[in-house]
C-alpha cells in the first residue's frame, strides 16, 4: 500500500477557510496511472481541485498535475499557489531569500514563478503566464444573460464590450455586469451553461463590475467553469489575470506600462480572497501577465493512493 502526505490549502487569502481550498499531494510516483489521481481527486472532494507534486526532471524544479471532479486539467492558478504552500518544507526544492524562481512543468508547458521568501517561508507565489489572445468571435447577450438569469440590460448598460481571452490553455469569456448588487445575486443555470461553453469551446465565464467591495481593488469578479468540472470556483488567478488583460486592452483600467490591478473574489460563496495581477505592455501590446497570491495550511495527513 502506498500512503501519501497530504495538505489542504486555503488560497489567495491568509485566512484559514477563506480564498480558494485546493488539496496538495505529495510522493506519488510520476508513472501511477492518471485514472489512480482522478480518482483520488474525487474522494478528497474539494470544492474545485486537486494538485500532484512530482519531481520536475532535467528541465523543470517540479512537475505539477491538476484535477477537478471530473478531469484532469492543463492548469489551474490557485493549485498551483497551493503547490507550493504545501511542499514549503518538504526539501523538494531550496527556498533562497528574497525570491527564489521555479520553473513548473505542467500539462501543456514550461512555466516561470517567483516564490517570495523570509525567514524560509513563502510569502507570496507569482506565477508568470504567457502573451493573452484576444479572439474575435460574437456572443448573444441575450444568451449569457439567460445563463445567469438576468436581463439582458443588466450587460449591455455597462456599455463595456463582451470578449473572449484565451490564456494558459483557457479560453474565458468575460462578461461585465451592471453592478455588484445584480453580481451578488444572479441565478446561474450551470445544465445550460456546461452545454453553452462545451459547445462554444469555451473553458469558462467571468461575470465582473468594477463597483468593489474595498476601494482599493480593481474588480469584482466570479468565475463559473461547468465544463471542466468546477460550477463556481471561489477564487481563480488564472481568471483574474484574463480579467486583468482585458481591462488593459480595452483601456477600462488607466494602462501604463505595467498596470497592477487587484481582483476581489469568493464573497458570494463566503470565500472571499484577492489575485494579484500584473500586466506589462511594449509598444501598446501585452507582452507579459503574472497573477500572485498568498495560502495558508488547513490540513496536514497522509491518504491511501487508490490500488484498482
Amino acid at each position: 500500500m502506498s500512503w501519501l502526505k497530504t495538505k489542504r490549502i486555503s488560497t489567495f487569502t491568509k485566512k484559514p477557510y477563506a480564498g480558494n481550498p485546493a488539496w496538495v499531494v505529495i510522493g506519488a510516483d510520476i508513472s501511477v496511472d492518471e485514472r489512480k489521481l482522478a480518482r483520488l481527486a474525487r474522494e478528497l472532494n474539494p470544492i474545485s481541485g486537486a494538485v500532484f507534486v512530482f519531481p520536475g526532471g532535467d528541465n523543470a524544479d517540479v512537475c505539477l498535475r491538476f484535477f477537478s471532479q471530473s478531469e484532469e486539467m492543463n492548469f489551474s492558478g490557485h493549485s498551483t499557489i497551493a503547490a507550493y504552500i504545501g511542499i514549503e518544507g518538504e526539501s523538494l526544492i531550496e527556498l533562497v531569500e528574497p525570491t527564489t524562481t521555479i520553473r513548473q512543468k505542467t500539462k501543456t508547458a514550461i512555466q516561470h514563478l517567483d516564490l517570495r521568501i523570509k525567514n524560509q517561508k513563502i510569502e507570496r507565489v507569482t506565477v508568470s503566464l504567457p502573451v493573452p489572445q484576444f479572439i474575435s468571435t460574437a456572443i448573444d447577450v441575450k444568451q449569457i444573460a439567460r445563463l445567469f438569469g438576468i436581463a439582458p440590460v443588466h450587460i449591455v448598460n455597462t456599455t463595456y464590450p463582451v470578449n473572449v481571452v484565451a490564456l494558459s490553455g483557457c479560453a474565458d469569456i468575460i462578461v461585465p455586469v451592471e453592478s455588484r448588487a445584480i453580481l451578488l445575486n444572479i441565478e446561474p443555470n450551470f445544465h445550460l451553461m456546461k452545454n453553452y461553453c462545451n459547445r462554444s469551446r469555451i473553458t469558462g465565464i467571468v461575470l465582473y463590475c468594477l463597483d468593489t467591495i474595498d476601494d482599493r481593488n480593481t474588480a469584482h469578479m466570479r468565475y463559473f467553469a461547468p465544463s471542466v468540472g468546477i460550477d463556481e470556483e471561489p477564487v481563480s488567478g488564472g481568471a483574474g489575470a484574463a480579467l486583468g488583460c482585458y481591462l488593459v486592452q480595452n483601456r477600462l483600467v488607466p494602462v501604463e506600462k505595467m498596470n497592477r490591478l487587484v481582483m476581489e473574489q469568493g464573497y458570494a460563496m463566503k470565500h472571499p480572497g484577492i489575485v494579484y495581477v500584473h500586466v506589462y505592455r511594449e509598444k501598446n501590446q501585452i507582452n507579459k501577465v503574472t497573477f500572485g497570491g498568498q495560502g495558508v495550511v488547513t490540513f496536514e495527513g497522509r491518504i491511501l493512493l487508490p490500488q484498482d
